[in-house]
């Protein structure tokens, strides 16, 4: 049920029912990724080709659906896009199930551990756990690999229990991966520990690891057995729609509606029918057939028995620029639409000892406003975000850090619950409300915790 056949790569025309809005928007989300998030709306005409018009109309529909934020002339991938990868990994399965035992790996081996499924001719990862050092290995969720130069590559395309890459992908990077079987014998990923030169070389690597390496790969397949035992029968998936927006009232609606089909697929629905996914996304048949159509001309889509399941390609649909976002990245565009309301400074902090450490802060321009820099120290009892930091309260008011300033901040809450940061205003003792900052401060909260919520589904968001 978890294995991964490479999808199809076609560079055949696409199918007459294809729906050209939505291979146009797949190929600005594209495009987008691989400028690592960001480019001018202006760029993103001349890389796809299209009209200036035309590619307003698209980032429009995709800002819509929360999935671009526009920024004057510039299109950024925003957190709400990783809801596509996150259909697929839930659906794979392999992050919720394996994940923990790479996790425990790496803490073993004190080396980077990497979970791949193949996509066409190469791999994508699923799953990273990497060591923090100077030297270090960048690898992201949803990154691409080539087949045959990669260890995980290796794996996959010429069928070995071990494969070694030495410095295929990069100078000085080595790695030893292994497959994982599901029950009917298929490789359903391969696991892989990654070093460097420095610390291995490619002949010494395979002795250090295997041992710990293959007894993981043992814990994982017998994961995957019992996984198997315990799945019953899934029901169909809740009705779904695309981003925040309806199909009505987007620029593109049939952009809007394609995308919906990608979002309906997880953990309980792993693979559908044609009659599932329009019950799950509200549209009709032939709508939901000519989506995925082209998906499946794409390579997004494979279909097997008249059900249809993601492929690891949707990963290229801006996973691994977003898979290695921080907390105040996320935050930043609300910080700002929050200090242009409040015409206040706004910012996230962090606990650090007995004291608060500024992990982002926006500040309004004007002839008198708070300047506290980015990495600067506070006295946790000298402000309110300490006090929600140190007590988990659901709101604080401070004066300082210095006289003639106050504060109010609220709690920023991470998947589980827990409060990863305080969110504040502070301006001069003569300004503002406290229960007016602090609705517009629970508000903003809100948005940051639902961004991130989806961010982390599956990959660690840092805090700072």
């Amino acid at each position: 049920m978890l294995e991964v056949p490479s999808p199809s790569v076609t560079h055949a025309p696409p199918p007459a029912e294809a729906v050209a809005p939505l291979m146009r928007g797949l190929d600005v989300l594209r495009r987008l990724t691989d400028a690592d998030g960001t480019l001018a709306l202006a760029e993103l005409a001349r890389a796809t080709g299209l009209a200036r018009s035309t590619v307003d109309r698209i980032c429009a529909t995709l800002a819509h659906l929360g999935y671009l934020r526009l920024d004057g002339r510039d299109a950024s991938l925003a957190p709400p896009l990783m809801a596509v990868a996150n259909a697929f990994l839930d659906a794979l399965r392999v992050p919720e199930l394996l994940g923990p035992l790479a996790d425990r790996l790496a803490d073993e081996l004190d080396e980077s551990v990497s979970l791949a499924v193949p996509d066409g001719e190469g791999v994508r990862f699923v799953h990273q756990v990497l060591r923090r050092r100077a030297l270090s290995i960048s690898f992201r969720v949803g990154d691409p690999l080539p087949g045959e130069g990669s260890a995980p590559g290796i794996v996959f395309r010429r069928g070995v229990d071990l494969a070694v890459d030495d410095q295929l992908v990069e100078r000085g990077l080595i790695a030893v991966a292994m497959p994982v079987r599901g029950p009917s014998g298929g490789v359903v990923c391969a696991v892989s520990v990654v070093s460097h030169t420095s610390r291995h070389s490619a002949d010494s690597l395979p002795g250090a690891v295997r041992g710990a390496l293959s007894a993981s790969v043992r814990g994982m397949e017998g994961v995957l057995r019992d996984a198997a035992a315990a799945t019953g029968l899934r029901p169909g998936p809740r009705s779904s729609n695309a981003g925040g927006g309806g199909f009505g009232s987007a620029p593109v609606q049939a952009l809007a509606r394609g995308l919906s089909v990608l979002t309906v697929f997880g953990a309980e629905h792993p693979a559908l029918s044609l009659s599932r996914i329009a019950e799950g996304t509200g549209l009709s048949r032939a709508t939901a057939r000519r989506a995925l159509l082209t998906y499946e001309h794409l390579g997004y889509v494979r279909q097997d028995d008249r059900l249809y399941r993601l492929t690891p390609r949707v990963l290229g649909l801006g996973c691994a620029v977003l898979s290695r976002t921080t907390l105040p990245r996320i935050a930043g565009p609300h910080l700002a639409a929050l200090s242009d309301a409040l015409g206040e400074s706004v910012g996230l902090s962090v606990a650090d000892g007995e004291w608060v450490r500024s992990t982002a802060r926006v500040a309004p321009r004007r002839v008198m406003s708070v300047d506290i820099g980015v990495g600067s120290r506070l006295p946790a009892g000298a402000t309110s975000a300490g006090q929600v930091l140190a007590a988990g309260a659901g709101e604080a008011v401070a004066d300082g850090p210095e006289d003639g300033l106050w504060s109010v901040a609220v709690p920023v809450r991470g998947r589980d619950g827990d409060v990863v940061s305080a969110l504040d205003v502070t301006a001069h003792r003569g300004r503002g409300e406290r229960d007016a900052w602090a609705q517009a401060l629970r508000a903003t909260a809100a948005r940051i915790e639902a961004d991130l919520a989806v961010t982390s589904r599956f990959v660690t968001v840092p805090r700072h």
